[in-house]
């Protein structure tokens, strides 16, 4: 974020800051309030606002300026749990709340209303903090979470180098019908084989991206100096921050779960990329369909 205010001074010439409100749905209530003008969120927390799901009590008019760097939602199991599947829950003590990020509780119902098994029968906890979820899967005191993760995040890393956890490993049907009851605000995503050390075993997960956001009254020629800005200076981004080679134009065109602003359109059409698809897709959500 703060080798992306770089860009946008130097590029777009803009004074920018950045400033810390809490986290992805943080960020949107922050938006939503006029605190910022730009927010950066995971798409989870934009479709959630813009939609109007909990926890906003109604649809807040936000619009995507930028997409780059994915994250991924995934259910771990802690080794030596003795878990199979769904149905081996019984008993079983499951990390699967955390305020900010209700798209995991979300996965873990989804996953257990699939396999069928009562949810009665398993003990639902929550935690506050990534740091904490690690601490208690080391101490041994959950046997299963669903865990924000990311392809090299060092805390899951570590947690695959140490054995310490094992993914939930689907089937195509089963995570086909596990999508199915989430909001469509995920995509698919396939981790290869030994992606992680002790992971031999490749495993479809649930994507979201993360994005710059911005109201929908925000001025076209800003919006569309700080998207030109930051996608026609990719290699200087990078020398920032690694992350931000997955900030392209192309990623930005691709899979929006809610509407552009009309400021990165223009820059889109600009540099040809912005399609009929796009323009169906635009006029699907602007309508919340």
């Amino acid at each position: 974020t703060i080798g992306m205010s770089k860009i946008i001074q130097k590029h777009a010439g803009f004074n920018a800051t950045v400033e810390p409100l809490g986290g992805s749905h943080a960020n949107i209530f922050g938006l939503a309030r006029k605190k910022v003008d730009f927010a950066v969120a995971n798409s989870g927390a934009t479709f959630d606002g813009y939609f109007g799901n909990g926890p906003f009590k109604k649809p807040v008019e936000i619009r995507i300026v930028l997409q780059g760097a994915a994250t991924y939602r995934h259910i771990f199991i802690r080794k030596g749990a003795d878990i199979k599947s769904a149905s081996d829950l019984t008993g079983k003590v499951f990390l699967a709340k955390r305020k900010p990020l209700p798209e995991l509780e979300m996965l873990a119902n989804a996953w257990m209303d699939v396999a069928g098994f009562d949810k009665s029968k398993v003990k639902l906890v929550s935690s506050r903090t990534l740091s904490e979820m690690n601490n208690v899967l080391r101490a041994g005191s959950v046997d299963l979470v669903a865990y924000p993760f990311g392809l090299r995040q060092p805390v899951v890393t570590k947690l695959f180098n140490d054995n310490v956890i094992e993914p939930v490993v689907m089937s195509e049907k089963e995570y086909e019908a596990v999508m199915k009851r989430l909001p469509p605000m995920f995509y698919k995503y396939k981790v290869k084989a030994n992606q992680f050390k002790n992971q031999p075993k490749a495993f479809l997960t649930f994507g979201l991206v993360t994005q710059l956001a911005t109201s929908a009254s925000a001025d076209e020629n800003t919006v569309y100096k700080v998207a030109k800005a930051v996608l026609s200076n990719s290699k200087e981004f990078v020398t920032y921050h690694s992350s931000a080679r997955a900030w392209t134009a192309n990623r930005t065109a691709t899979d929006a779960k809610i509407p552009y602003h009309n400021g990165t359109i223009r820059y889109l059409k600009e540099v040809g990329l912005w399609s009929a698809e796009n323009e169906a897709l635009q006029k699907r959500l602007l309508a919340r369909k």
